[in-house]
């Protein structure tokens, strides 16, 4: 475990040496894009992106969280926030940005909060980050902790990233499993040809899910925290809804995430728009999964679809769109 974290430590220190090159060339030019090994920088007055704002509400969060648990003596939870969690959300940073560049004014407050945050667990490595790599006239100890935190963690925009993640996997999963039908077939999928991802964005909810919902926080008794069982039994019972053999277990789903995630579960409201996320990361789905074509169909104004797609986006809902991929 001690040489794990030497080795993670020594990683680190390798990362921002090489960002730190990065961020002085770009000094020189600051219009220019740079790029210095796996760092890649966009011009340091490009407009904040969907991306690069995701960053910057999962930095502040993450601050927010460790020294909450500085203050509460909670080390090992402090270093899973200030230094685990925040290396997974700048790599998913750094491969998301691979190919337009990461901003420049995120790496330096990434490279600061970063080295801040280590401080109390590892001062002698931090003060040599802080002085050598960063070049810092004055000691990490008189370096104060972050007072450019929001009050409150932005957690619409972070939401956005945890989408864009699932939507990226979903992606991936669904190009695995169409691999898996078509390998022993003569037409199998071929991995060379031209490939188009049409994601499907629903608007709207099937009516059938909108009623047990309803039934679902009609039978919800707050104070116990628990579901009249007997009661939405009854009530979808009394509407027919039992015809359909979908409900039951949408109904016993629901109620399990409820247990989960509390009863926010109920309310499936997105507080975003899917359509512009997502067309934000055309470029990125091209270039990781090597699509020719990412076509973002918003069911609501869809005109028609040929019979592939309409089967395809049967099963999207608001946050999870469903997908369909082709090779021409």
């Amino acid at each position: 475990m001690a040489n794990a974290a030497v080795l993670n430590l020594y990683t680190l220190m390798e990362w921002i040496t090489e960002a730190q090159k990065a961020l002085q060339q770009l000094e020189i030019s600051p219009e220019q894009a740079v790029k210095v090994g796996d760092i890649a920088l966009r011009p340091t007055s490009s407009p904040l992106t969907t991306v690069d704002k995701i960053f910057n509400a999962e930095m502040d969060a993450l601050t927010i969280a460790s020294g909450a648990d500085y203050k509460k003596t909670m080390y090992r939870d402090a270093l899973k926030n200030g230094l685990y969690e925040f290396i997974k959300s700048r790599e998913w940073y750094v491969n998301i940005t691979a190919h337009t560049g990461m901003h420049p004014e995120l790496l330096r407050k990434y490279i600061t909060r970063q080295v801040i945050q280590l401080c109390p667990i590892t001062p002698h490595w931090a003060e040599h980050i802080w002085k050598t790599v960063m070049s810092s006239p004055d000691s990490i100890m008189d370096a104060r902790w972050p007072t450019d935190l929001p009050s409150d963690p932005d957690y619409v925009t972070i939401a956005i990233g945890d989408y864009i993640r699932k939507v990226v996997k979903s992606a991936r999963d669904t190009e695995a499993a169409l691999q898996r039908r078509t390998k022993k077939t003569e037409h199998s999928h071929n991995s060379n040809t031209s490939k188009t991802l049409d994601i499907f964005v629903a608007q709207e909810f099937p009516k059938w899910q909108e009623e047990v919902i309803a039934v679902l926080k009609t039978g919800y008794d707050s104070a116990n925290k628990k579901f009249d069982k007997k009661k939405i039994l009854a009530e979808l019972s009394t509407s027919g809804a039992l015809q359909n053999k979908k409900v039951m277990p949408f109904a016993q789903k629901m109620q399990q995430q409820v247990g989960q995630f509390s009863v926010k579960a109920l309310h499936r409201a997105v507080e975003f728009s899917e359509t512009s996320v997502l067309s934000d990361i055309q470029n990125y789905l091209k270039s990781t999964m090597g699509y020719t074509t990412v076509n973002v169909v918003n069911l609501a104004s869809c005109v028609s679809l040929d019979p592939k797609q309409a089967k395809a986006a049967e099963s999207a809902v608001p946050g999870k769109p469903s997908f369909l991929i082709y090779s021409h």
